[in-house]
């Protein structure tokens, strides 16, 4: 997908800090992600990518929604165990259930880990708040039908976030792995007519090459799809 000038201008907002450059990864696809019906959603995007001058600025969100030319670019720094099952995750929604799945973060902000992250509530308080408003600018703006939350902290700040708005049928149940069991666990009401279906999984550093762990949840998700 080729960037428009009026997309790219929205992109920049969201990749932008106002004291410290490229700062954001508000999301990864490949292809077009308003045709994508479903947000893979971790809870912070990891590890944080150097982007600097306006060439490199533009070739990063040309990157963010093409996946060949991403890895090219990123793809050595992004092979941590989580990062690896991601990708995982999201070949096997494509060839599978046939979607382009948009990888995402409750915030976009960029950080090495959750140590650094919590680290700049303190130190980059702007970029650190922003981060939560470019998660929810890009959930307004693409309007997916599923999200999916990975992970125990992603799941726990995700109900914190939209609490106003989250029909939580579990709420109840605090234990991510649990909630895999029963499909999708919430509804997130974007407004009265509209509703977005919400599931959750363990962190999917644990999916590896084939998801045989993660084959239960697969199930229920292919089911929503169909």
């Amino acid at each position: 997908m080729s960037v428009s000038i009026g997309f790219q201008r929205k992109m920049n907002e969201w990749i932008s800090s106002n004291n410290n450059g490229v700062a954001f990864r508000p999301f990864l696809v490949d292809g077009n992600p308003y045709k994508s019906r479903v947000f893979v959603v971790g809870a912070f995007p990891h590890p944080k990518l150097e982007v600097s001058g306006e060439f490199q600025q533009f070739e990063y969100m040309e990157a963010l929604v093409d996946a060949t030319l991403f890895e090219l670019i990123y793809g050595e720094q992004m092979q941590s165990r989580e990062n690896k099952g991601i990708a995982a995750f999201m070949h096997w929604l494509k060839e599978e259930c046939g979607e382009r799945a948009v990888n995402t973060t409750i915030t976009a902000l960029m950080a090495e880990s959750a140590k650094h992250l919590k680290e700049y509530s303190k130190v980059l308080s702007e970029d650190y708040e922003k981060g939560y408003d470019v998660f929810g600018q890009v959930l307004a703006e693409f309007q997916p039908k599923v999200l999916i939350l990975h992970g125990a902290d992603a799941l726990r700040q995700f109900r914190q976030r939209f609490a106003d708005s989250l029909i939580d049928h579990y709420a109840h149940i605090e234990k991510v792995q649990d909630l895999e069991d029963v499909g999708a666990f919430a509804e997130l009401f974007v407004t009265n007519e509209r509703k977005i279906k919400v599931f959750a999984c363990r962190s999917l550093s644990y999916y590896g090459k084939t998801g045989e762990v993660f084959t239960l949840f697969k199930n229920e998700v292919r089911r929503i799809l169909s």
